[in-house]
Order: structure tokens, then sequence, then C-alpha cells
């Protein structure tokens, strides 16, 4: 027999624990995830916030009016939509931005975009705080609002404070500036000394033109900056009165006014032959490139505004061949003609010289004044003859330009060009005579004399007037040269056909043009026309000039305004990198520079090139373009300069957007359905429990 303990229910504890029918307590409910504890926490103050503002919202003065209105989903869409058709327009059209004068970050730092971006914080403040409760499971929707907001702030110091610009640097060069992409400036220099200032033109047009007559600019520059250069000038006035968008400057021809020479001496000839025209030409006398006429046509023509004496000798020396030179040589007192022919050479009696002409090429010339001029030029070999040895060099004869003659000499197996030639004592002169050649001739005098080289080498010279007409033959068809008329070419700004303009309206900023009225108590007001270019006084275009005082002139440089740098740059070296098999796409360009902080000293070396920019005290350095001088062939590199304040900013903002909607896609989805699987557990338990 077994004894058994009664309990307090009478029932024994044994067949209690051992009873298939007892009751066990219910389970409890799955407690919450560590996690979710802690956005619990956190999102106290966010709820205590929400509770603020629903009672703001509750009252019936104009606080509660505008917390209500901004506490709409649908206006903070609105907003967004709005942001996005501003940025849409102003970057996928900029007809827009030219019409209201803005550059796209002018445009994108405007009122406008500054009220939407304002309203979208705003709203999404008031919305996420009101009605949207911080949990793990709206932690989505928090990051990609916080997001939107993060991005924005960014935007704000992103436009606001963005500085970009570019800087040239050739190589050995030192720089310690850079030019901004957007502001514009003066540069007034005094040649005498070298000394300049620069006058900033913030307010000045972009996109809009003004010209005197109609809606005239008016920036006087102050007397006291002009006296800093030359005390005298100060008599001067200087007033920018006129920008020309879309424009460059051309010649206009106006009569010569029989007073002392003309600024830009030009004659306008023709040929006529069979009742047909060629057309009337203006050409140049003191522009290299638009003196002379040489198309494909079967003649040539240049104009010679008071040649010299040699000058005119050569031209008038006949021979009997397609290609002669003149070789003198003072030294021996020789001047002798010879009819060329390829690798024949000629011995020069008298001399130490034996030249071997090579071949007849055509050469672009690089130097600035002659930059876009071409030339017929023959290669000839020269061996000199002296008591320590032979001595070899090649000599390019020019046939227009024959001041502009180069020599090579010959190191490490390699050609290398001489700026200056290395003979001084021998000339030689290229005569070309495969096809006719017209020289006018203007004399000191006033006088005209037409030269005629006739294919073959035969040379008629004429005196020709004014309107006068002189009976030619080209290659035996009769024709007749006229010298229709002379003047005086002043250039004026022209304006660039639309079909011709860049797709982007940025590219402005290189074609414009600025005018200046300058006044002297002797003289008339005189116009002078400066058109753009982007390295201030380093640019490749001749700066203008004008008489501030008698006989003392002034140069004037439109350009962008110099900034300086953080730190001094010197080019150490410069290469490009093209793709394998061809040389006409460069991959990569490659700048090593030496960089000096001019407050510390410190000196550190960078490599720059494409998608690697370097990094100096805030600026952000990067590789933009390469080139060559295209007067003395020196390499230089072009960086880009610009800071990125407001930029991680951004950056963090789109990081917090991407994230948030991967959590409310992807994560929270799961969440969910571990949640429900425990609540489902729990309600399962419950259910049996009960029965």
């Amino acid at each position: 027999m077994t004894v058994t303990t009664p309990n307090s229910t009478g029932r024994p504890a044994e067949s209690m624990q051992d009873s298939p029918d007892a009751k066990r307590p219910p389970p409890g409910p799955p407690p919450p995830w560590a996690l979710e504890k802690f956005c619990t926490w956190l999102g106290r103050l966010p709820a205590a916030v929400g509770k603020w503002l629903d009672r703001l919202a509750g009252l019936k003065n104009p606080i509660g009016t505008v917390v209500r209105f901004f506490s709409s989903v649908w206006l903070g869409l609105l907003w967004l939509f709005l942001t996005a058709a501003y940025i849409a327009v102003g970057s996928g059209m900029p007809w827009v931005r030219s019409a209201f004068d803005v550059t796209s970050m002018e445009f994108f730092d405007a009122w406008p975009m500054v009220v939407l971006m304002v309203l979208l914080i705003l709203t999404l403040t008031v919305v996420t705080f009101r009605r949207i409760p911080f949990t793990l499971y709206r932690l989505g929707v928090w990051t990609v609002h916080s997001g939107i907001i993060t991005l924005v702030i960014g935007c704000f110091f992103y436009f606001g404070m963005k500085h970009e610009g570019m800087v040239r640097i050739f190589l050995h060069q030192k720089v310690d500036h850079y030019y901004d992409s957007t502001e514009r400036a003066l540069y007034i220099v005094n040649p005498e000394n070298g000394r300049h200032v620069m006058m900033p033109m913030p307010k000045l047009p972009i996109f809009i033109k003004r010209a005197p007559g109609h809606d005239p600019l008016n920036y006087p520059i102050s007397k006291s900056r002009l006296a800093k250069l030359n005390p005298a000038w100060s008599n001067a006035k200087v007033t920018v009165v006129g920008y020309y968008p879309y424009s460059q400057l051309e010649p206009y021809p106006f009569p010569r006014s029989g007073r002392g020479q003309p600024h830009n001496p030009a004659v306008a000839v023709n040929l006529n032959s069979g009742g047909v025209s060629s057309g009337a030409e203006w050409l140049v006398g003191n522009n290299p490139t638009a003196r002379v006429t040489d198309s494909r046509a079967p003649f040539g023509i240049e104009y010679l505004y008071h040649p010299s004496a040699r000058r005119q000798r050569d031209i008038s020396t006949s021979f009997h061949g397609n290609n002669a030179i003149i070789v003198n040589i003072p030294k021996y007192h020789v001047r002798r003609v010879y009819v060329i022919k390829p690798n024949t050479p000629i011995k020069v009696k008298g001399t130490p010289y034996t030249l071997t002409p090579l071949a007849e090429l055509s050469m672009p010339l690089r130097s600035r004044r002659y930059l876009g001029a071409v030339s017929p030029c023959y290669m000839i070999n020269v061996d000199r003859k002296g008591a320590n040895g032979d001595f070899h060099f090649q000599r390019a004869s020019l046939f227009r330009y024959p001041t502009r003659t180069v020599d090579f000499i010959f190191q490490h197996g390699k050609r290398v060009l001489v700026p200056q030639k290395i003979d001084h004592n021998l000339h030689i002169r290229y005569l070309d005579a495969r096809k006719e050649q017209f020289w006018i001739v203007e004399h000191k005098n006033g006088a005209f004399t037409l030269v005629h080289r006739a294919a073959g080498g035969k040379v008629t010279v004429q005196p020709i007037a004014v309107g006068g007409r002189i009976p030619v033959n080209i290659r035996g068809i009769p024709a007749e040269f006229v010298l229709q008329q002379t003047a005086d070419l002043k250039f004026r700004p022209h304006l660039i056909p639309r079909s011709d303009r860049q797709p982007k309206v940025e590219n402005i900023m290189g074609k414009c043009v600025l005018q200046l009225h300058i006044a002297r108590p002797d003289r008339p007001v005189k116009s002078l026309y400066l058109q753009f270019q982007q390295f201030g006084l380093a640019g490749d275009l001749p700066p203008g000039k004008a008489e501030l005082t008698h006989g003392e002139q002034a140069k004037f440089v439109f350009s962008q305004l110099q900034r300086p740098l953080p730190v001094s740059l010197k080019l150490i070296q410069c290469k490009e990198l093209f793709y394998s098999g061809g040389d006409q796409f460069p991959r990569d360009f490659i700048s090593k520079v030496k960089m000096s902080n001019l407050k510390t000293g410190r000196t550190r070396t960078a490599i720059i090139h494409l998608n690697h920019p370097a990094q100096a005290d805030g600026l952000h350095l990067f590789q933009a373009r390469f080139g060559r001088d295209p007067q003395t062939g020196h390499p230089f590199t072009v960086l880009g300069v610009g800071n990125t304040h407001g930029f991680y900013a951004m950056l963090t903002g789109v990081v917090m957007v991407i994230f948030g909607i991967g959590y409310a896609f992807y994560v929270k989805p799961v969440l969910l359905n571990i949640k429900k699987k425990q609540l489902a557990d729990y309600a399962a338990g419950l259910q049996k429990t009960a029965a």
C-alpha cells in the first residue's frame, strides 16, 4: 500500500503531477528585440516633438494654420515634384538659364531653388514628427526623409560656396593663382614697367547684349587705378560701355584719313577672267594671316605694306623653273639665284657651303602673330666646311614669310628645332613658281606696284592705281587684275550665326567681346574692343592697346578673375598617353607637380591624372587638358580647381535614401514576417492552453 500526502487541494501531490489533464500556466508574449527596445527608447524624443506639434496644430491662431498646412504628405510630394522640375529645366534647357542671364551654378543657387528646398525641409520635418512614429519598422521611412533633408542641406552649402576655375602651367613654371570659371575682370597693364591692375566685374552680363545707343553699360575705371600704373593716366577716362555675347571681332573697312599711317592698312583686289570675277577680297597689310590669299585656285595674292628694298628685290627676281632659291651670303659678297631640283646638291662657289634641296612642304606657323598662317616651304640640307671640321644642319626656307625661316640640328639621332637660326651669315629665300603669284606693293609715298610672277618664273612689274585694271595671263587664259579700293580696317563685334554656336550656353564665355570708351582731353572718344581670353595676361590673344597720354600706350585684357591658390604649383613633368594602335585619341594626361604650402612652406609632390585629383587645403586639383604653346612648342598642362563644400553631406544624404529604401522594401518585410511568426506561435500556445 502506498501512502500519499495530501496537498492544499485535498488531492494527492503525486496524482496531480502525473495527471495528463493538469493545467499549465499560459506562455508569455514574445519579448521585444534589443534593437526594437533601443528604437522605442530613442523614439521618445521624436514622440515628444510630435505631441508638441500636435498641440500647436490644434491652435486656431496663424501658428496652428501653418503647422496644419505643412502636415500634408501630398504637399511634400508637390515640393519634390517642383524641385525635380526646376532641376530638370535648369539642366536640360540651357536657354532658360540664358534668358535669366545666370550660369548653371547661379541658377541652382537662385531664390526659387532656395525657397523650394526650405519648403521641402519644413514639410518633411513636420510630417515625419507628427505622422510617423520612430520604431524599428518605420526606420526606413525615417532614414529616407532624413537623407532627403541631409541632401538638401548639402546642396545649400555646395551651390552657395562653390568655386571653380582653371590654371595653366608650363613645364618648369611656377604659379600661385588660378582663374575663376564665371567671374570676369579687366586687366590694365603699363608696358613700360610691366605693372598691372585687375578690375573685377561681378555684375557684367553673360548672355545679354549691352551696347552704346541701346542699353549701354557704365563701369568707370577709377582714376586711382590708372594713377597706380602711371600718374599721367589719371587725365584719361576709361569706361566699360558695351558687352557682346556670341560675338567675335571682325574687320570693317573705313576710308583712310590721309593723316599719318592707317592703323590696319588694307586693299580690296579682284581677278576677272572671261567675265567671271573672283570676288573682292580684303587683304590686311600688318596681319600675316590676312595679307595673303593662297587658295586652291591657280594663283596666290599677297599684299605687302611698305616692304624692305630687299624684299622687293627678291619678289622681282626672274628665273626659269618651278622652284628656285636666292642664296645671299654677305660675308662672301655672294647673291645668286639657283633653280632647284630635289636631292641635287648645289655647291655655292667661293663659299664653304653646299646646299642640297630635299622636298617642298606646306608648313603651318605656330608663333602668336602668325597663328593660322600656312606657307610653302623647302627643306634644304646645309653642309658647311670649316677649320674645325664640317657642320651640318637643315633649313626650312619659307616662301611667304622668309623672316620666319628656322633651322634644325641633329642631336643623338633626333632632329631638334632651333628657334633662332644656327647660321646668320647664310640667307636663303625660296621662290615658288609652280603657279601664278601676285604681289600688291604699297610704297611709303602711297604709290602701288603690281608684281606678277608667272608660272615658270618670269616676273613683270607694273605700277597700278586705285581703281586701275591691268591685263594678265593665268596659265595662258586672259584675265584682269583690279585694285578696287584701299581702307583702314577697324575691328568690331560680329554676331556668330546661331548654326555655328556651341550647344551649351556656358561656352559663350570664350566668345564674347567687351567695349571700352577711352576719352582724353585732347582727343575725341575712342572705342576699344577686347575679345575674351581665358588665362588673363598669359592668354593666347594679343592685348588691346590705346594711348592714355600722348605717346604712352596702355594694354587692356578682358579675361577671368584671378584668385590666389593656397599653394604654389610647379610643373615637373607632363605627358599624354594614347590608346594602343592610334595616336589621335589620348586616353590619359599625367601631370607631376610640386606643391609648396604658402603658409607653412611644406613641400610635397603629387601626380595628377584623369579621375585622380590632388588636394590642397580644401581645393581639389584635377587634370583638364594638355597642350603645347603654339609659338615655342613648350608643353603645358591645364588643371581644374574647385572646392567640394557640402559634397560629403550630399553623398551622405544619397546613401541614407538608398539605405532607407532598401530597408523599407527588403529588411522591413523580413522583420515583420519574423514578428508575425512569433505572434502566431504565441497565439497557438494560448489556444492550446485554453483547450
